[in-house]
């Protein structure tokens, strides 16, 4: 009778397996515009409702986008579809919670913002003549309004947008998705020495792809690199932040200037011995007491902030009292590198002189969180959970990343003290304005 018992799971399996069968063959089955809603109902449904992040007026907007979005999608091309959930996301306010749009296909062009415009850094072999042009505009709409225009879409702040933005904007499916440019291709306005000219591109697939908040490495010629030409000469002599940019974690102590400089950027997952780096700093740094400090956190866009911890409290009762430590932020100081720069600023207390550019974030912001993934697109939404106050350390159980509980610190701002930035002459020259103005003040 052994057979009896076991008769009703045999059943279930059965229908189980069909069912899964009858799922694959109906997923199969879906249109596009089916597939679409769907997932725009998971997003509307089971991500926004899970979501810490949106205010009550920002989840209203995001209904009401997708419910306009729903009857215009056979008229869209998936690649507008992405950006219209992009910008539901980017109501979130909040920097990192986002879509990342990096992997949308480029033109082989690289570009960055310096002081004085966006330029190109990096090609492919077959176009390195433009090398060091001037971008000026895109589709004929000048580059800084091609900027605004693209800014409804992206996540975070001003500033964390722009540098953000100087990835995207050589994406001509992701202008597409906002009505600028053709899918596959656009027409760039180049200042080449005293010449302006109009270029078509093509998008082309390229190696060493790189992950949005890593593009500022484009800066580094890196010769390991295949398919790249960069506008830097590799065997010419580089300054600090350059030299050692791929290590991801470097110091050293300039004794002919007395200065104790340690760099972290968010390459910093390549440096196996990261926090024996700090320790050695530490060691050495308490034999050089007459030393003035650098904290180079330019280019650290996130991380483990709990590695780098005693580089904020212990250099403060090392150095002289009459020593200063100077912290060196951008907009693509950033997550971790924000908070490792907020606890520098508070326990250096007055001897710490902020010079740069101002942080990519607020000193308030929402991080650490999960991955959510659209049912047939597989869009990927990241989506933070846990608050992080860096200004009055205020702590809410349940709602604080839990860990600040330990490092939270009321670093009150991070405003900059002297507002530096880097120019295109100054990059391609090999200069640092940013230490030659620290070094000129300690000598």
């Amino acid at each position: 009778m052994k057979w009896i018992k076991i008769l009703p799971a045999l059943v279930l399996l059965s229908l189980s397996s069909c069912n899964e069968k009858l799922k694959e063959r109906n997923d199969d089955q879906k249109t596009r515009i089916e597939k679409w809603i769907e997932d725009i109902d998971y997003f509307e449904h089971q991500y926004l409702t899970e979501s810490s992040t949106f205010s009550k007026d920002s989840i209203a907007s995001c209904k009401q986008l997708l419910a306009d979005l729903k009857p215009a999608l056979d008229s869209l091309t998936d690649n507008q579809i992405i950006l219209q959930l992009s910008r539901c996301v980017a109501m979130a306010n909040n920097g990192h919670t986002t879509i990342h749009l990096s992997r949308m296909d480029k033109v082989p062009l690289r570009f960055y913002w310096f002081e004085d415009g966006l330029y190109v850094i990096k090609t492919d072999s077959s176009l390195q003549s433009y090398l060091g042009a001037k971008v000026l505009k895109i589709n004929a709409i000048e580059i800084e309004d091609v900027q605004k225009k693209l800014n409804p879409y992206l996540s975070g702040i001003e500033r964390w947008k722009k540098y953000t933005a100087s990835n995207y904007l050589s994406s001509p499916e992701i202008l597409n998705g906002i009505g600028l440019t053709e899918r596959d291709s656009m027409n760039m306005t180049l200042l080449m020495a005293k010449d302006t000219i109009n270029v078509v591109f093509g998008t082309k697939e390229m190696g060493n792809h790189k992950y949005e908040y890593e593009t500022w490495s484009d800066l580094y010629p890196d010769s390991t690199e295949t398919g790249w030409t960069h506008l830097l000469n590799t065997s010419v002599n580089q300054p600090l932040y350059l030299k050692h940019m791929n290590d991801g974690v470097f110091h050293t102590f300039l004794d002919s200037v007395k200065i104790a400089y340690f760099s972290i950027n968010a390459l910093w997952y390549k440096c196996s011995d990261f926090e024996d780096k700090v320790e050695k700093f530490i060691d050495k740094l308490k034999t050089k007491t007459a030393y003035d400090v650098v904290f180079d956190l330019r280019y650290y866009t996130g991380g483990d902030y709990t590695i780098p911890l005693d580089l904020a409290t212990k250099p403060p009762k090392i150095i002289d009292d009459d020593r200063r430590i100077y912290l060196i932020t951008s907009r693509m100081t950033f997550s971790a590198g924000l908070v490792t720069a907020a606890r520098i600023k508070y326990f250096g207390k007055d001897k710490v002189v902020v010079v740069g550019e101002e942080v990519g974030d607020n000193m308030k912001f929402w991080a650490e969180g999960d991955y959510y993934n659209l049912p047939n697109s597989k869009i990927e939404i990241q989506d933070s959970k846990f608050e992080h106050d860096w200004q009055d350390d205020k702590f809410t159980l349940g709602k604080t990343y839990w860990i600040n509980a330990f490092y939270g610190v009321p670093a009150g701002d991070l405003n900059v003290d002297k507002r530096i930035q880097l120019n295109f002459a100054q990059f391609i020259n090999g200069k640092d304005p940013v230490l030659d103005w620290i070094i000129n003040e300690v000598e």
